[in-house]
C-alpha cells in the first residue's frame, strides 16, 4: 500500500525523505502518515467495473452506468477471481503432471513386460 501524509500546513500527498520520518515537502515539518485503503475492482451484475474501497464491503451499491443495485463483496472482485483462476490452473497442472508420470511408468512396465515375453519365447 502506498502511504500519504497529512500536514498541519494543509499538504496531503506523498512524503518527502527524512531519514525514516515522514517529512512534509512544503514546510519540512514531521507529518502524520496515513496508509491508503486498498481498492478492489468489483463488477456489477451487467459487467461494469466499479472501484470500491475495502471499508465499503458489504454495502449495497448502485452501478453508475446501468443503475443496477448490487452488494459489494471482496469475493466478487476481479482480483479474487484472478487468484481463484490461478489456483485452479496450478491444481490442474499438478494433476496433469501426476497423471503424465503415471502414464510413463505404465508404458515402461508394459514395454518391460513385452520385452520379457519376447526373451522368454526365444529361450525355448
Amino acid at each position: 500500500m502506498a502511504s500519504t501524509i497529512t500536514c498541519s500546513c494543509g499538504y496531503s500527498g506523498p512524503p518527502g525523505t527524512g531519514g525514516g520520518v515522514a517529512i512534509c515537502p512544503l514546510c519540512r515539518q514531521p507529518a502524520s502518515v496515513r496508509e491508503e485503503e486498498k481498492r478492489w475492482r468489483i463488477p456489477c451484475p451487467n459487467g461494469h467495473v466499479f472501484q470500491a474501497r475495502e471499508s465499503w464491503m458489504g454495502r449495497q451499491m448502485v452501478c453508475p452506468n446501468c443503475n443496477e443495485p448490487f452488494v459489494l463483496a471482496i469475493s466478487d472482485s476481479l482480483e479474487k477471481r484472478e487468484e481463484r483462476r490461478r489456483r485452479q490452473q496450478q491444481a490442474e497442472e499438478k494433476f496433469a503432471k501426476v497423471w503424465l508420470t503415471r502414464a510413463i511408468w505404465a508404458a515402461v512396465a508394459v514395454a518391460g513386460f513385452i520385452v520379457s515375453l519376447v526373451v522368454l519365447s526365444l529361450m525355448k
